[in-house]
C-alpha cells in the first residue's frame, strides 16, 4: 500500500469506526449502501474481515487505526 492509499484508507477506516461501529465492536453497515461499500473496500485491503453485518477489524486494520499521519 502506498502512502497515499494509506492516508485515504485511514480516513475511510475512521469514518467506519465512528459511524458504523456497533456496541460489541463489530462493524455493522445496517444494509446502508455506503457502509457496505466501505466494508468491501476495507476488506479488499485486508483491513477488515467482511462478515456482512458483523465485520471485524483485522490486525492490519487495527494497526492502521492506531497509526498517526
Amino acid at each position: 500500500m502506498t502512502d497515499r492509499e494509506a492516508r485515504i484508507l485511514y480516513a475511510l477506516a475512521w469514518m467506519a469506526e465512528q459511524y458504523i461501529r456497533a456496541d460489541d465492536g463489530t462493524l455493522d453497515h445496517q444494509c446502508m449502501s455506503a457502509g457496505e461499500q466501505a466494508i468491501r473496500v476495507l476488506a479488499d485491503y485486508e483491513l477488515v474481515a467482511d462478515d456482512g453485518r458483523n465485520s471485524r477489524w483485522t490486525e492490519k486494520g487495527q494497526q492502521l487505526l492506531d497509526r498517526r499521519f
